[in-house]
């Protein structure tokens, strides 16, 4: 590791949970600074279901995170290039070794080539959409009650 190497993430980030807390750990150790790009809203319901929290409450929860040193205010772009990361100063894009190297490729075909991109381990068995799931089978069980905590 360089001494002042920025590394990017983008992500949703939508209910915030510790495999996020986990990935941007991981991120952050492989350089120095750690800048993390939240995609709007509508880029992410492009390939996923639409996000429950808003891009700048996204965001808000986002800079909250102490592995994190700067959260950017505008959304991320959807498929992140060289141009952008040297636009942002950063060396690398981190993103988790969960992606097939063809959906790699689709989403950061533009850094591959560079050899700008960087994977880290996946923290499995826990998803903003797995906690939705329980949720709703609280809700379901009626064990989830308006203004009750989970």
């Amino acid at each position: 590791m360089s001494t002042g190497t920025t590394i990017y993430v983008d992500a949703v980030c939508d209910l915030f949970h510790f495999g996020h807390v986990e990935f941007f750990a991981r991120a952050r150790a492989l350089g120095d600074r750690l800048i993390v790009g939240l995609l709007s809203d509508a880029d992410a319901a492009t390939y996923k279901p639409q996000p429950i929290l808003t891009h700048a409450e996204r965001v808000a929860v986002v800079k909250g995170c102490r592995h994190v040193d700067l959260v950017l205010e505008e959304p991320a772009p959807l498929h992140c290039t060289r141009a952008f990361l040297d636009a942002i100063g950063a060396a690398f894009c981190c993103h988790g070794d969960d992606m097939p190297p063809e959906e790699l490729a689709f989403w950061y075909a533009d850094l591959i080539g560079s050899g700008r991109l960087r994977t880290v381990p996946y923290s499995a068995g826990i998803s903003s959409r797995g906690i939705i799931a329980r949720v709703v089978e609280r809700a379901r069980e009626g064990t989830l009650r308006p203004g009750s905590t989970l």
